[in-house]
């Protein structure tokens, strides 16, 4: 027997919310997924920031950095080393250093009777000035790299990081 209308309208389930009413639940569950997703982006990008941050207040560059502009250290309490005592000075001869003719640093050539040094281990001939300002910022021989101890003789070799035999005789 066929269902009355009355009937089938009550089978049917019954309707909760009209069209604009879910409009309105769809534009609200937008909203709040928005505001999640959003959050999450800041809560990234803050973390992000601090670790950035971090990174750059606790590196030594920035602390060298800081501690050279802040306090800048005045002029004697940073001496130079004694050269003359730790690389002793000749007077150029031709004669002496035949296949020396020019500074490996500032290129220019050696005059008979120069003010120059010598560095012990390798040999190597420069201009007293030139090589001096060179051991004062790197302690090495500006030709061959060698090692330039600017300890003075008994002093704390100890220190370095590790210890190089050198055989006396020519550079290479």
């Amino acid at each position: 027997m066929p269902d009355s209308p009355q009937e089938n309208q009550q089978r049917r389930a019954p309707r909760l919310m009209s069209r604009s009413q879910r409009k309105l639940l769809l534009f609200f569950l937008k909203c709040v997924i928005m505001a999640i997703v959003m959050s999450l982006f800041l809560f990234f990008l803050g973390f992000a920031a601090i670790v950035l941050l971090h990174f750059l207040f606790m590196s030594n560059t920035f602390s060298r950095r800081c501690t050279r502009l802040l306090h800048p250290a005045p002029a004697e309490a940073d001496p130079e080393p004694d050269f003359e005592a730790l690389l002793p000075g000749v007077a150029y001869c031709l004669a002496d250093s035949p296949q020396a003719s020019d500074c490996a640093i500032c290129l220019d050539s050696f005059r008979e009777g120069d003010n120059c040094r010598k560095i012990p281990i390798c040999k190597h001939l420069f201009h007293s000035n030139c090589v001096d300002r060179w051991i004062g910022r790197k302690p090495n021989c500006p030709v061959c790299r060698t090692r330039v101890d600017l300890d003075p003789p008994g002093g704390d070799r100890w220190k370095n990081l590790w210890a190089v035999n050198f055989e006396e005789g020519a550079s290479y």
